[in-house]
């Protein structure tokens, strides 16, 4: 990589640690995932001052944004997103979180793609934020929405992001080159499940699917960007769910999941 590159990415480690820093005066010294971040900023910093080879600056950039906006995240859920501003903290949030995948997406580098891990976690992150600042909100406003109009788009997007986490990796297609010993592993593979996240994903996003319908139904939304994909919420609430419930009360059966309020939210949204 060019001197040029490295520049940028020295230039963008130094704005991540000036957020850091902050984060720190504001409360977070010695805090665990604040200082997984400064060993991540530390190495992209040492990468660009010490190697021709920047290959790995995403990756360490990327780390370090998740780490940043955790720690800022957990504030806000905490805290039950207070004050007038919060909205915009969420939103401020969101824009960091999708700058590594705006990077990936701009650059010609083969070497500069985001692993497939990184993304589905950037893709949860921002769709479990919407989910919690909506879910908070709505239970405070006891769903007398103040400004359901920005409320139906915070749910829009919330799904949107958590389609494309669940939709990162493709089902495993079982066959005769491909088997397990394991029927409840192969079970979960098969329907594109691949980890507790996978499955909470499922369940935020059936329930805001339905929030969407059942507090949201005579929203007029904001004008649709035309690089988002409409949100037929009955469509994909019943198709998320159906999956939810099939695999909790299948393979993953006895371990914990319930699945009475998503057969209730299921119910409704067939009826509708």
């Amino acid at each position: 990589m060019a001197a040029s590159g490295r520049l940028e990415w020295r230039d963008r480690a130094g704005r991540l640690r000036q957020r850091w820093e902050r984060l720190q005066d504001g409360g977070g010294r010695g805090d665990a995932i604040l200082l997984k971040a400064s060993a991540a900023l530390q190495s992209l910093d040492d990468v660009c001052a010490e190697e021709d080879d920047c290959s790995p600056c995403l990756r360490l950039y990327s780390q370090a944004v998740l780490d940043i906006t955790y720690y800022e995240e957990n504030l806000l859920v905490d805290e039950e997103f207070p004050g007038d501003d919060s909205l915009q903290k969420v939103r401020e949030l969101l824009e960091m979180l999708s700058e590594p995948e705006r990077l990936s997406g701009e650059s010609q580098r083969q070497d500069l793609v985001l692993d497939v891990e990184v993304q589905e976690c950037l893709h949860w992150r921002r769709g479990a934020l919407l989910y919690m600042y909506c879910h908070t909100v709505g239970e405070r406003e006891r769903w007398m929405l103040l400004d359901p109009r920005t409320f139906h788009q915070c749910l829009q997007d919330g799904i949107h992001y958590l389609l494309k986490m669940l939709h990162t990796r493709s089902p495993v297609q079982l066959d005769d080159q491909v088997s397990f010993q394991d029927t409840s592993t192969a079970a979960l593979l098969e329907k594109g499940v691949f980890s507790d996240i996978h499955v909470l994903a499922l369940m935020y996003c059936g329930e805001m699917c339905y929030w969407a319908l059942k507090y949201c139904r005579d929203v007029e939304p904001h004008k649709a960007d035309p690089q988002s994909p409409k949100i037929h919420f009955k469509d994909i609430g019943v198709k998320v769910l159906d999956t939810y419930v099939g695999v909790c009360e299948g393979p993953l059966q006895g371990q914990g999941w319930s699945t009475d309020n998503a057969k209730k939210m299921l119910q409704y949204l067939k009826e509708e």
